[in-house]
């Protein structure tokens, strides 16, 4: 349902002359990064790409990891209910469904979500031939603490946008 609040953003906005529904791309970091690689996936033809900082790419793996015990019993009995089978809807398991360029940028401090989801994730997308760009940052957290970690996330994203949504 998420991913159909988006889709249906992407309408209203797009009905209203805020935006070009053709020139869009979807971008986030942490779940949002989820959300970023899954519409990738998914919603391929209502984007021109994705970018994830940070993202979540296996939810079954974020739900066993010390970060997934913060969600507890309550949390994760709620995870399940929406989507009963969390590898049929963590990008992951299916890299051959990405239709449009991405980028993943991860650090490799990160704490809450831990830089494996976007390696294990760049490497499969490379391996099923799919356009990717992956940058780890060697000092970043999850949280864009240092500026020079920022600034490198900046770049790369604009880099990224002017070659695959150009102005």
């Amino acid at each position: 349902k998420m991913q159909d609040d988006l889709i249906d953003a992407i309408g209203h906005l797009a009905k209203e002359g805020k935006i070009d529904p053709a020139r869009v791309c979807i971008a986030g970091a942490s779940y949002g990064g989820y959300a970023a690689m899954r519409a990738a996936q998914r919603d391929a033809k209502n984007y021109r790409c994705a970018i994830s900082y940070a993202g979540v790419s296996d939810l079954s793996r974020l739900s066993r990891s010390s970060y997934g015990e913060l969600f507890g019993t309550k949390s994760k009995a709620w995870l399940r209910k929406q989507a009963p089978n969390l590898a049929s809807v963590s990008p992951i398991n299916n890299p051959e469904a990405t239709a449009i360029p991405v980028l993943l940028v991860h650090g490799r401090k990160d704490t809450r979500v831990s830089v494996s989801h976007s390696r294990d994730m760049a490497g499969k997308l490379k391996t099923a031939g799919r356009d990717v760009i992956y940058i780890e940052q060697p000092l970043a957290d999850h949280y864009f603490t240092r500026s020079a970690d920022r600034l490198e996330f900046l770049k790369a994203m604009e880099s990224f946008l002017a070659r695959h949504n150009p102005a």
